[in-house]
């Protein structure tokens, strides 16, 4: 019947709250953007000059080949015609932001399966070339599309093709990762400034069919504003943001407002609050507390973290917790010299 069809509003909202996220490599940017979401299509836009869409790619790639729950290997296609308006693979930053991360050099890259397309016509035979992989590959998490836009739509762009087409790969390639719950993502350059926040090149149709879409500038200092121009289920906003790491907690982000908070809490407790503590004792009691926390996240998103009065709570916690192994090593103690 109807009633077994349809489900209230509070049953998607519940249901969509269940869903992981990949993380974008910076907190602040996951708090903007809630995560990027599988079968969503995420397009960040900037000045060409600056380059931020495109290292946020790279960023993206590297969060998704991390251990996790969304962990798993990555489409990387590259758009444009080298002749005329080069884009390339920025190896340098690829190879040093996966060095950052800890993995293999080897194992990680050869998670990354590339795609390089040089003009418009091998622009629209890429769709298939994805789907190829996709059936290949039953781990895809990621497809990246570096400078989508840029064969049909730079002042450069040669236009052999009509930029018609373009909107057949756009929906082609949503159409894949919806299927086969990828997120996409992908960066192009910024239309010629006109107020305060510009347009995405690639037409109307690009904007229409992206779920999110977020303006990247570069700001003095190094530090990025990130302006959500359109979301699915958000209001328009913004946030100072960096790539360097120095905001990031824990990398991927599920029921994303409330474990964002306590990922918060739990770094800056760990930073500042252990390393205040005075007995040597009571950091590594400290330590194993933390790595309860860890594990046991999920159960602590439905309460936020912390008030005063949980801070006693804690203290008193990881006390009784060193009181508990003192215990515990006597005990061990007594059997050993009974079995002597």
């Amino acid at each position: 019947d109807a009633a077994s069809t349809f489900k209230s509003a509070l049953q998607v909202y519940a249901t969509r709250a269940e869903v992981s996220r990949l993380s974008t490599g910076s907190h602040r940017l996951d708090q903007l953007l809630s995560g990027i979401e599988p079968t969503r299509f995420y397009l960040f836009f900037g000045d060409p000059k600056e380059e931020a869409p495109d290292r946020l790619l790279y960023r993206l790639m590297v969060e998704t080949l991390k251990p996790g729950e969304l962990s798993g290997k990555v489409i990387y296609l590259l758009c444009g015609n080298y002749r005329r308006d080069r884009t390339t693979l920025d190896s340098d930053l690829l190879l040093s932001l996966l060095e950052d991360s800890g993995l293999d050099l080897d194992e990680a890259l050869g998670k990354i399966q590339f795609i390089g397309v040089f003009s418009e016509a091998q622009l629209m035979n890429a769709p298939a070339l994805v789907e190829e992989l996709v059936k290949e590959h039953d781990d895809i998490r990621l497809l990246a599309v570096q400078q989508i836009s840029k064969l049909f739509y730079s002042e450069k762009a040669i236009r052999h093709e009509n930029p018609a087409e373009f909107t057949g790969v756009i929906s082609r390639l949503k159409e894949i990762c919806a299927l086969h719950g990828i997120a996409m993502v992908a960066s192009c350059e910024s239309k010629r400034r006109k107020g305060l926040i510009p347009e995405p090149k690639g037409g109307n149709f690009l904007r229409h069919s992206a779920n999110v879409i977020t303006y990247l500038r570069i700001m003095k200092g190094g530090d990025i504003s990130a302006q959500l121009v359109k979301h699915f289920d958000k209001d328009r906003s913004g946030k100072r943001v960096r790539f360097s790491g120095e905001d990031d907690v824990l990398g991927r982000i599920t029921k994303h407002s409330m474990r964002g908070r306590i990922q918060n809490t739990m770094t800056h407790l760990r930073s500042v609050y252990r390393e205040a503590l005075k007995d040597d004792n009571l950091q590594e009691a400290f330590d194993q507390v933390w790595e309860t926390w860890n594990l046991e996240q999920g159960a602590m998103i439905y309460a936020q973290v912390v008030s005063s009065m949980d801070l006693l709570n804690l203290t008193g916690a990881i006390s009784n917790r060193r009181e508990i192994e003192e215990l515990r090593r006597r005990v061990e103690e007594l059997e050993r010299k009974d079995e002597a």
